[in-house]
Formats: structure tokens, C-alpha cells, sequence
């Protein structure tokens, strides 16, 4: 279940529409690019939100020119970034105008990437959080209950200290089984905070997917199947844009 209704009222001016949360439309706050991992392009999501009542944030690790490009291409995108830290922790980070994530992106944090790693920097998350002290905002924790490393609840042992200093918990990331969202959103309950939610997505298929259970649609068992099999392909392919990436930059 999406938790729509506990979404922060600082998205609303980003809403493509009057009539909140209902009839046909695509909400995603975390969503990647061929700017970083991903293989979906920007013009994919310019295309795809035409017509549709959409909040879209680009979300890319480490990275703004997938967000910089919707941007400028007139779509009305939240300005957004998922940062890594130097430990493997992810956080959400969204803005209030596209200037202030640009400003964010080149002082915090384009100078500290990771040149091996594509989702890490050379920084921990508490630099990150004072780096963003009187920034105007929005920060969320994604996949807090995700898998192996990305399961940041039994992996990090500062995570309820970070709890409290962040705005939101995602409580739907469509790449990972209900049963870890449903924990992700006991835990926003917990704590009293908002929720993101989004398809995570790599690759166009789990994106539209994405869309299709958000809007009810019914999806039949060949679906659920091919969808399977695009997620593991999906999971090769970004693994081999990782190598690509250090490989380059060992070489370099």
C-alpha cells in the first residue's frame, strides 16, 4: 500500500494537478537515470508523465544531471539526489528549487565522490546532515528495511539516531517485497514522521509496473512473471554499469 495520504506538504507545489491522490497518475520520488546506474532516459519520463497527474523526482546517486535535464525540458520535477555515504548508507534528498540542489550537488558533493564506487562518496552521513542545516529541504530514508546491505535497520548502528534527524521513512519502494515495506512503514508510524514512496526503478519496465499498482490496475500472471525476469536482467545490468564505472576510473 502506498501511503499517499502521510506525504509532506512540501511536495504539494510540485502536484501536476488540483485533485490530489486520485484517478489516473504517476507519483515517484526515486527514480534513476541513464545519469548514474540506471537505463531509463529523461526523455522516457518527459514523455510518460504527458497527460498524467504526476510528482516526479529524479533521484540519482551522486548525480543531478538527470534531474537538471527534466528540469530544463519544462517538466515541473522535484529537485532531487540520493546521496551515498562512505559506509554504503543512502539518503533522500529533496529541495525546494533546482538552484539550491545545483549549489548542494557542486559544494557537498561532487568533489567527494567515490571514483570506484558510482553510489558512495568519501562522506559519512552526519557530515552530510550538517552540510544541509538551513537548507530548505526534505530528507527521507530509503529501503530502510531493504535487502543485504541495503537493509539499513539491522546494518547501521546509528539508524535511530538518524531516524530523528530526517523528515520521512519511504514506506513503498516497489523493488522490494510488501513484507519490508509494511516494516519501513511501522517504523514511520513509530516515529511520527512523513512518507516518499517510489519505483526505485532502473530500467522502464519496473517503472511502469510502478505505475500500474499505484493506480489499481490489475496485472495478471504473465505480467508478474516477465516482470521477474526483467528484475534479474535488471540486476546484471546494473551490477555491469558499476564495474564499467571503477573499472574506468582505476585505469584512469
Amino acid at each position: 500500500m502506498v501511503e499517499f495520504q502521510k506525504l509532506s506538504s512540501f511536495f504539494f507545489k510540485f502536484l501536476e494537478s488540483d485533485a490530489k491522490f486520485i484517478g489516473d497518475f504517476y507519483y515517484d520520488l526515486h527514480i534513476h537515470t541513464t545519469a548514474s546506474d540506471s537505463f531509463i532516459k529523461p526523455d522516457f519520463l518527459k514523455n510518460f508523465v504527458k497527460n498524467k497527474r504526476y510528482l516526479l523526482s529524479v533521484t540519482d546517486h551522486n548525480e543531478i544531471r538527470g534531474a537538471v535535464e527534466l528540469y530544463e525540458k519544462g517538466i515541473n520535477v522535484v529537485p532531487g539526489i540520493e546521496i551515498g555515504c562512505e559506509d554504503g548508507f543512502e539518503m533522500l534528498v529533496y529541495f525546494n528549487e533546482m538552484q539550491d540542489l545545483e549549489d548542494f550537488y557542486r559544494r557537498e558533493v561532487e568533489g567527494y565522490k567515490n571514483l570506484k564506487r558510482m553510489a558512495k562518496t568519501h562522506r559519512t552521513i552526519y557530515e552530510y546532515l550538517d552540510a544541509l542545516q538551513g537548507i530548505n529541504c526534505h530528507k527521507s530514508i530509503p529501503h530502510i528495511c531493504g535487502v543485504v546491505q541495503k537493509n539499513f535497520i539491522h546494518n547501521k548502528p546509528y539508524i535511530y539516531d538518524i531516524i530523528q534527524k530526517v523528515d520521512s521513512i519511504e514506506t513503498h519502494n516497489h523493488a522490494l517485497p510488501m513484507v519490508r515495506n509494511l516494516q519501513a512503514a511501522e517504523l514511520r508510524e513509530q516515529f511520527n514522521l512523513t512518507a516518499t514512496f517510489g519505483s526505485d526503478a532502473h530500467i522502464i519496465r519496473e517503472a511502469i509496473a510502478f505505475y500500474k499498482y499505484a493506480n489499481m490496475a490489475s496485472v495478471g500472471v504473465g505480467d508478474t512473471v516477465m516482470n521477474y525476469l526483467f528484475k534479474i536482467g535488471s540486476i546484471s545490468g546494473i551490477g555491469q554499469k558499476h564495474l564499467i564505472h571503477m573499472l574506468k576510473n582505476t585505469l584512469l
